[in-house]
């Protein structure tokens, strides 16, 4: 919201495009769901650079999610640390994919956001959480990292180019943080191995109580995931879909468009975000052709399923498989 402001918009302004209050920042237990999410991104996209955070290393680590924290700040090498990092980002949130590659020479991240894939602004921001963490178990030096995102070259006065060590490379055909892999399995000295089990139940217990914590709209995006998921032979599409979770739920459509109502939302949102995130997961983890993930995700045709991913991910299944696969 700050950000808003320094780009000229009021917190009044911010919350009605967004539809996220002060309030709502402020709630350290809070979460905001994936439609507002979106929105806030997307303002950030259209507003552009004045709206961004100037990088701070000292405020880039956790400051919002000590759970996670202080899980990462204490494994026995970095390589433990950033499993646990990815396997425990969703106490952040689930609206990206990373993916680790590992040579001889480095260890790479490639990022890709759900919303606004082509703008690096949340790559970057990623990314320098991510470089820190590194650093944390770099003691003997500051660790350099070759950086490159999708979105447009930043102003100086944005530009984080001096805090990864070496010049960020923009327009980019992807979001990617490289680093030295000699790092990975050096030992932590300040690994704490009593400590560690404790650190990692803590985690445990916030996510089990976010997913928990998850309103209805979480839990018919859950039951869509469950559906379109299991073999069936018949087209999941949008009626058949709301039929068969009124039937699990044992509720009304009427009563189920109203409740959604009530959180702000539609059920063809839910729908289409489940279906982009298992679209991107079957692409990205499988081989199955797009034909047969066109038809188990309810599309009518393959050309189908393509508009419709390119229309909201900005690039193809095709391209965004080949990047995947060449990321792992």
């Amino acid at each position: 919201m700050e950000g808003a402001e320094r780009a000229g918009l009021s917190p009044q302004v911010f919350t009605a495009r967004t539809g996220v209050s002060a309030r709502d920042l402020a709630d350290k237990n809070g979460r905001i769901d994936g439609e507002r999410h979106k929105r806030v991104v997307e303002l950030i996209a259209y507003v552009g650079g004045t709206c961004r955070p100037v990088p701070d290393g000292s405020h880039m680590l956790f400051p919002d999610f000590p759970v996670l924290g202080n899980l990462c700040l204490n494994a026995r090498t970095l390589r433990e640390a950033l499993e646990s990092f990815q396997m425990f980002r969703p106490l952040i949130g689930e609206f990206d994919f990373l993916f680790f590659k590992e040579t001889p020479d480095f260890a790479q991240f490639e990022y890709i956001a759900e919303f606004a894939p082509n703008n690096g602004f949340q790559a970057l921001a990623n990314f320098q959480v991510m470089a820190n963490l590194i650093r944390a178990y770099d003691v003997a030096r500051r660790t350099v990292f070759r950086v490159s995102v999708m979105g447009p070259t930043l102003p100086d006065s944005q530009d984080p180019s001096a805090f990864f060590g070496e010049r960020v490379r923009y327009n980019a055909e992807a979001n990617r943080l490289q680093f030295a892999s000699a790092l990975l399995d050096a030992p932590f000295i300040q690994y704490n191995a009593a400590l560690a089990p404790f650190l990692r139940e803590q985690a445990e217990q916030e996510l089990l109580r976010i997913k928990r914590g998850h309103r209805l709209s979480n839990s018919i995006e859950n039951l869509i995931s469950e559906i379109i998921s299991s073999p069936c032979d018949d087209l999941h599409t949008s009626s058949s879909l709301l039929a068969q979770i009124c039937e699990r739920l044992s509720t009304s459509r009427w009563t189920l468009r109203r409740q959604l109502q009530s959180e702000g939302l539609h059920f063809t949102e839910l729908e289409t975000r489940v279906k982009l995130k298992e679209a991107c997961r079957l692409l990205s983890e499988t081989r199955i052709s797009l034909a047969e993930i066109s038809e188990q995700l309810g599309f009518s045709s393959q050309s189908a399923f393509t508009r419709f991913f390119r229309g909201r991910h900005g690039s193809t299944p095709s391209t965004f498989r080949q990047r995947s696969q060449d990321a792992r």
